[in-house]
């Protein structure tokens, strides 16, 4: 799950209170949609921020060079970007990351004793690729 940390790390310039231990369950640039404890990316336009807020989004992606609407609450947490599609993009690629690591925590590790068990097993992988067509 997307989290506010995350969000904060990819663009720490932000205003607003500070949602630690957050998970963002939707993330999209359609405000007009149920968007429960959603973060959005205000692409088309960021007046469409009130209708998000309206639909549950918490906090929201914002241009730099767009001024902040009077609507929008001190304490709304915004994040400050100087491009909104650059930053769709960026936010994308780190969840794809995040993702592929937190499955790679879960996997089961294997841990060798020595140098020859480690070599044993990657000969006895190769071996493997080999019979199955592999490289």
């Amino acid at each position: 799950m997307l989290t506010y940390e995350d969000v904060k790390q990819l663009f720490p310039d932000t205003k607003g209170v500070a949602l630690p231990g957050i998970g963002f369950q939707n993330v999209s640039s359609m405000a007009d949609m149920r968007l429960e404890r959603g973060l959005f990316i205000p692409i088309g336009s960021h007046e469409d921020l009130l209708e998000g807020i309206g639909n549950g989004v918490i906090a929201s992606l914002w241009d730099k060079a767009v001024n902040v609407p009077m609507f929008v609450p001190n304490h709304f947490p915004l994040f400050f970007v100087e491009d909104l599609r650059t930053a769709q993009r960026e936010l994308i690629t780190f969840y794809k990351q995040k993702n592929n690591q937190e499955k790679w925590e879960i996997m089961t590790k294997f841990i060798c004793s020595n140098e020859s068990e480690h070599t044993d097993v990657m000969d006895n992988k190769q071996e493997s690729k080999l019979k199955e067509g592999g490289e």
